[in-house]
């Protein structure tokens, strides 16, 4: 980790409340910005990212994404995380300044709660399919829609009032040469092979993720690996196998979601989302 608890960073712009986690190519951490105090999430490139010859190249593709991130919220999309400033700290580290999300991830819900109602599962999964609609607009995947990247936001005074936002948005997917994506793609269970094995990039990788939530929150289990299906002949059980009680109209999206060979029409995507067409 860079910084340490309670550490002021940016000349006492921000102070350091906590490390949240990193990936393949970011740190995250909890800040409290002091002018504003207001809480922030603050991102920045790992160590193993700084010490690459491409670095440089890295930086670059970075400082647009940043850019392309601040285009997806200009609105203020109720269900895309906001970004709120670019900076570079001290010894030349690059910052990502964004919103920090009161509450847990669909993964650690899950995880708590165990399998979802169809209905409640269902309604993270439509907001997260209108933030993708939105991004997808703007020529921007996310490539990593999975459980521990939507976070709910709930109202502890009202019943069943999670709000899901989608963070982490795919700086580290897509940055990534395709020889070193299956290396830095952390939630294998809910991507389809041609991201991790081939580096192809796509909206219907967006689309075969949101599906491995969905089946993720209706089940509690993590779908089949897709390289096993791919390759190795495993079979996806069928979530209705697992929860019977599930709807046709909702089995049967996932499944389509999730199906290997990517046949979906971007534009059909982009008309109004494959899975929402089907889960309405």
């Amino acid at each position: 980790m860079f910084w340490q608890d309670g550490q002021l960073i940016y000349n006492g712009k921000y102070k350091i409340e906590k490390y949240l986690g990193g990936g393949g190519f970011a740190l995250t951490y909890q800040a409290m910005h002091t002018k504003l105090n207001r809480r922030v999430v603050i991102k920045t490139p790992n160590i193993s990212v700084q010490r690459d010859p491409d670095y440089p190249k890295y930086v670059e593709r970075f400082k647009k994404e940043a850019q392309m991130l601040a285009m997806c919220c200009t609105d203020s999309h109720p269900h895309i995380v906001q970004v709120f400033d670019f900076f570079i700290e001290e010894n030349g580290r690059y910052c990502l300044e964004m919103q920090y999300i009161a509450g847990e991830s669909l993964w650690e819900y899950v995880q708590r709660q165990g399998k979802l109602p169809e209905t409640e599962a269902v309604k993270y999964i439509r907001q997260m399919g209108l933030a993708l609609v939105e991004v997808h607009k703007k020529g921007v995947f996310h490539l990593d829609v999975t459980p521990p990247n939507i976070m709910l936001n709930f109202n502890s005074g009202i019943p069943n009032s999670g709000k899901a936002v989608l963070i982490d948005f795919g700086i580290a997917g897509d940055m990534s040469p395709p020889s070193t994506l299956s290396r830095s793609f952390g939630n294998k269970a809910f991507a389809p092979y041609e991201l991790i094995h081939k580096g192809i990039r796509h909206p219907t990788v967006d689309i075969y993720c949101l599906a491995g939530s969905l089946y993720y929150a209706i089940t509690g289990q993590r779908p089949t690996n897709s390289f096993n299906r791919k390759y190795e002949q495993e079979e996806l059980v069928p979530p209705k196998q697992l929860v019977p009680s599930l709807s046709d109209a909702v089995n049967e999206a996932i499944l389509q979601g999730m199906a290997l060979e990517a046949k979906i029409d971007p534009r059909q995507w982009m008309s109004g989302c494959f899975l929402l067409a089907r889960l309405i």
